[in-house]
């Protein structure tokens, strides 16, 4: 009877530790919910190539921490050719020795100005004086004639006196007036002189010269309209000339910075961060564009985790849960 009981005992302590294991292991699995369908979310930064060249300076690895502003990767372009700069700057030579030649040789024609200028004043101070001269004379035997007219006309009318009289005859008195009338036709040619000398010399101080068998300007002076010409047409061509020498100078320094750009580029990160993949190494070879890395930001980091229906019931906001990295043993 004593052992009967004992073993009774014995069976009952055996199914209690059994209950209470069970209740060990199976209360907190049906109070909490495991899964693994989880997924870490967040936003990433793509890095990408701005130029084409080999990578240098890829040291970091995937999962390591970043701070914004550090260097990730720098691209070098070996390969960059300066055939465009060249050119620019042959052309640019071009220009500069095409306007020294376009500066002497306007230099040489503004002397040529002055040197026609001169020849032309002298000219025409000396027909100015040529012009006063002859009028002078023409004056002067104006005032000749008018003597001689008075004169004649004096003698004219003793004549006519003497006729009367009968001391002379009518063909003298008519002799006398025939030279009165040739006297008086030599004072109009004279006056008419005069009269065509001071036109001559209004048109002289107006820069035109008048006469028969010459042109209306001396042959220096069409000399100098000439170079004035040539002198506004030379300092036109260099204007544009230096214009388009400043333009390709300024072509030539942005081709410069945009080489300097190009030649090499430090990719800093954008954000502080991890590098969550890299997509190259050291001497990869990238052509712009080409994917280099992702970043991403901590700040909005997310589990995204597949939860079945059947689930919802055991899940109660602000509750904490727990979560282990794939590769990890430590849970979070």
């Amino acid at each position: 009877m004593g052992s009967f009981t004992s073993l009774k005992t014995s069976k009952r302590a055996l199914g209690i530790g059994i209950v209470l294991i069970a209740a060990v292991v199976l209360v907190p699995a049906m109070a909490s919910f495991q899964s693994i369908n989880a997924i870490v979310n967040t936003h990433y930064v793509t890095i990408k190539s701005p130029i084409e060249g080999a990578l240098d300076g890829f040291a970091k690895m995937p999962g390591q921490p970043i701070a914004q502003g550090e260097e990730l990767v720098r691209i070098s372009n070996t390969r960059f050719k300066e055939s465009a700069v060249n050119e620019m700057e042959v052309e640019q030579k071009t220009l500069a020795e095409r306007s020294l030649g376009l500066q002497q040789h306007l230099k040489n024609l503004q002397q040529l100005q002055k040197d026609l200028q001169n020849r032309v004043s002298v000219h025409r101070i000396h027909e100015f004086l040529r012009l006063e001269e002859q009028l002078a004379q023409a004056q002067s035997e104006k005032k000749a004639q008018e003597s001689l007219i008075r004169e004649q006309q004096l003698v004219v009318q003793r004549q006519a006196l003497l006729v009367k009289e009968n001391f002379i005859s009518p063909a003298q008195n008519e002799a006398a007036q025939y030279a009165l009338e040739v006297t008086q036709s030599r004072l109009d040619i004279f006056k008419a002189r005069i009269r065509l000398l001071e036109t001559e010399k209004q048109a002289v101080k107006s820069f035109v010269y008048l006469g028969e068998g010459r042109n209306d300007v001396p042959y220096t002076q069409q000399r100098l309209d000439d170079v004035r010409l040539q002198i506004t047409e030379v300092a036109a061509r260099l204007r544009e000339n230096e214009r388009r020498s400043a333009d390709v100078q300024l072509q030539i320094s942005k081709e410069r910075e945009s080489m300097a750009v190009s030649r090499e580029v430090r990719m800093l990160a954008p954000s502080k961060g991890v590098l969550w993949r890299k997509f190259g190494s050291n001497g990869t070879e990238v052509v712009i564009g080409t994917d280099l890395a992702h970043v991403i930001t901590c700040d909005n980091l997310f589990l995204d985790v597949a939860v079945p229906e059947s689930s919802l019931g055991s899940f109660d906001i602000g509750k904490p849960v727990q979560y282990r990295l794939i590769g990890s043993t430590q849970w979070l």
